[in-house]
This record gives C-alpha cells, structure tokens and sequence, in this order.
C-alpha cells in the first residue's frame, strides 16, 4: 500500500512530464465530447452566474489528512474568503515520520468509533466499506440542495464510478489513468494496425505478434513487474455492492500464472516516461506507459516523435477503464458542522480562473494546484492544461534538442484537450484501493517472488481475505 500511495504523493510535488503522439487512428472510434471546448483567451465554458447574496459564512471545521500539500492552500484561500471560519488542519504525516498503515490505522479507529474530524482524508481508502457502517454523509442530497452546485459541471462519469448502492460518499477532486505509445517502427514491420485500446493479455499477445513477424522479442514496457496490471485487474475479482469475491474463479490463478513470468530477471523495474528521446521505442520496447497527470503533457502533444504511435487507453480485460482519484474527502456522519464542511468541499472542486499572465505571482501556485492530476471540475480541467501549456512554453521554446511538429499550434492545442477531454470521460470504474492492496500483497508475494504459495493457493486465499473484507 505504501508503495502505490508514495507514488501519488510524490506526483503532488512534481512536475512530470510525458510526450505524446499521433491520435488520428483511433480518435474516430471515441465518444464526441459533451462538453464545449474552450478557445484561447475564452472564459470557462458554462460559467455559472453571480450568486444571490447569501449570509456570511462562520464556523469551525476540523479536517485531517496523511499529507496534503494543497489542502494547505484550500484552507488559506477559503478562510481569507470566509474571515468567520476557522479550521484547524492536521497534516498527520506533514514531518514525513507518521506510515501510511499508522494514519490509516488510527483514523479507522477514530471513524468506527463515532469520532473524527469533520472532513476526512480517505484517498487509498475503500471508501465503500466505511459507508456501509454510516461513518460518512451521502454527498448527494448535499449536491442536490445546493442552487449553486451543478453536477454537469463536473465528471459526473467518476462520481458513478465511486458510488455504494447509489450514493457517493467521498469527494474524488481529481483523477488520474494510464494512457499507453506504442512503437510506430515495430508496428510497421510487423504490419499491425494500432489498436483502440488495450488489455494486459493483449498487450502480451501483441508482442507476440510483433516477435513472430520481425524475429525478436522486444521488452514489453519499461517498469514491468508482476504488480503492472493489479490496480487494473484486481477490481474485476470482487464486487463492493453485492459484497462478493470471485478470486477462486480459474481465471485470476491463471492472471496469477501469467503475470509472475513479468518479473525482471535482473531486478530492474525502472520506469520510464517519453521524454526527449523516444528512441527507446525504435526496438527495444514496444510499449510505454503514461499517467494523465498535469497539464505539462500538452507540450508534449506537440513534439514530434518519429518512433510512437498512440496514444492507446489501457483497460482491464473486460474492457472497462479504471483510475485512481488523487485526492479524495469525506465528511463524517458525527460532524456537527455538515453544512460548513460542504461548502469547504465544494470551494476546493470549484471553479477557479487562471491568472491572467504566465508571470502572475500567483502563477506557479495555479500551476501545482492541478499539476499532479485531471481536476474533478470541467472547466478547471481545461483551463489548467491550458495555462500549464502556456506555463511551460517558453523553456521548451529555447531548448534546442526539442523538435515541434508541424501545424497550426493553437489547433493542436484544441485537439489534444479535445482527445483527453473524451478520455476523461470513458472512466468508469475505480482501481484497486490501496486497502485492498495492503491485504493482498503478503500473500501476493508469497506466490510472485517467494515461491511458497501457488497460483491456485494464493487465489484461494484471496478469495477468503476479501470475502471477509466485504463483509465486515
């Protein structure tokens, strides 16, 4: 668990960067966007009216988070705009002593027992099995009485996805999604179409493919391990409403089977992302792997890069497109302030102009805000991606070893946020949570790496660990 969370953290203080690539083979075959797309230099789309005059806000909140960088940020912007409210905010993990398995611990404790802080950090949480036993308010009828919250403004795709038995209990503010190049002179020598999406198994079997026709096996992806494709996988195996697990179905121990020949025979899991230099994807590799997370990917829709095609969206294999929300509240049941702790909520979603120039004092601040991830707000998304474009422009202008395609830019620009746009909208079901992870990964280990437990043994102990789970 700590592993898979450290990297979100670490995506929070970062600017990460990724390139991208021709999009024309598969963009017919996506949904059209049902949102307008917004021009440079153009308001927000759908900017809601000027609110009727309400009474000033007051109060006070208590919210606790593992660490939260921006949360920090939320709190100092809301209370100068409500000098009525106070919040005290625990950063449990802000000296970077406190695990993640202690925080996860002691906030548990702290909800079952009818206790807490009003708004809670539950990123790498599952959610559901805490809203079963009532510890969280339902954020719909929240949602629903509010005239100046609209939920069109909003992926209302990833609310669906986080929901229990119809309500959501959590407030996902931003997500995240691996989006997957593919070699373009690979492909070509083995005369293969580029495929619309892609699963672990066919990922496996286009390499396959490619190793048949051209008489060498390139690496499947840089980072490879046996854990790749768990986050994606896992949820295919359980299901949170009916709380049942089908981890004893033959097909997860041949999943188990499969994935363990992924461990890197000499230790390496480096990853890497498209930088620069895309050469490694000439022979070497085959596929490379790329988390939607900052607007700075817009500047690489620009590059021109002789050796990808692709983008192509990862799936599980049964098609759907997971994500994993990288930062997520709830607010408790035993808070006595609901009200105050929604409108909290529901300033750090909203939408939030960008300043007006790359060299605004406030610049860099927007920037972080939405670097690490697809903001949860519509409007924040595009506005974000696009100012991080302009952000970054110039120092990619004066690097010389960067090669721009040819094109009108401003079009390239409306197309990649248009191609993302359409992406941000197919997700549709959560990734495995860290909780699960950290109940599954010693026995995971036991088969992948310790060779005590075999495929079909370490499936069914999963199966009892989660049914245990789910029922709790």
């Amino acid at each position: 668990m700590n592993k898979h969370l450290a990297a979100g953290i670490l995506a929070l203080l970062i600017l990460l960067s990724a390139g991208c690539g021709d999009s024309a083979a598969y963009r017919q075959a996506l949904p059209q966007p049902t949102y307008p797309i917004p021009g440079p230099g153009s308001a927000s789309p759908q900017a809601p009216a000027a609110p009727a005059e309400k009474p000033p806000l007051s109060g006070h909140l208590t919210i606790k988070s593992y660490w939260d960088p921006l949360l920090d940020l939320c709190v100092q912007d809301f209370t100068s705009l409500h000098p009525g409210v106070t919040i005290d905010l625990i950063q449990s993990n802000k000296d970077g002593l406190l695990p993640f398995d202690d925080y996860h611990t002691q906030t548990a404790v702290e909800l079952m027992s009818g206790g807490g802080a009003d708004i809670v950090d539950v990123a790498s949480f599952a959610v559901f099995k805490y809203a079963k036993s009532g510890v969280f308010c339902d954020l719909y009828p929240l949602m629903d009485a509010d005239p100046d919250f609209c939920r069109e403004d909003y992926y209302t795709n990833i609310f669906r996805a986080k929901e229990y038995q119809g309500s959501l209990y959590s407030m996902p503010c931003g997500f995240s999604y691996n989006l997957l190049y593919l070699s373009r002179p690979l492909l070509k020598e083995a005369a293969l179409p580029l495929p619309a999406s892609l699963n672990y198994r066919e990922m496996l079997a286009l390499q396959q493919q490619v190793a048949s026709a051209t008489g060498t096996t390139p690496g499947l992806l840089p980072g490879l391990d046996p854990y790749s494709f768990f986050w994606y996988e896992c949820p295919e195996y359980y299901d949170t409403d009916s709380r049942t697990a089908r981890f004893s179905h033959p097909a997860f121990a041949d999943y188990l089977r499969l994935t363990k020949t992924l461990i890197p025979p000499d230790g390496d899991t480096g990853f890497t992302r498209l930088g620069y230099d895309d050469s490694f994807l000439r022979q070497d590799y085959l596929f490379c792997r790329f988390d939607v997370s900052g607007g700075d990917d817009l500047c690489n829709f620009l590059f021109d890069f002789p050796n990808i095609a692709g983008p192509v969206p990862m799936v599980s294999s049964s098609g759907r497109a997971p994500f994993r929300t990288m930062r997520e509240y709830a607010i408790t049941s035993s808070s006595p302030n609901r009200a105050l702790a929604w409108e909290f909520l529901k300033f750090c979603v909203g939408e939030r102009q960008p300043p007006e120039s790359i060299d605004s004092p406030d610049a860099k601040r927007y920037l972080l805000s939405y670097n690490a991830f697809v903001p949860i707000n519509k409007a924040n998304f595009f506005s974000s991606f696009r100012f991080a474009f302009q952000y970054h422009l110039p120092y990619f202008e004066k690097d010389p070893a960067v090669r721009w395609r040819e094109g009108d830019r401003e079009e390239m620009i409306r197309e990649a946020l248009e191609l993302l746009h359409r992406y941000n909208q197919q997700r549709d079901t959560p990734e495995a949570e860290g909780e699960i992870y950290g109940l599954l990964c010693e026995d995971l280990n036991s088969c992948y790496y310790l060779d005590l437990l075999t495929p079909e043994e370490t499936a069914e102990r999963l199966q009892n660990r989660m049914t245990i789970f789910l029922r709790e």
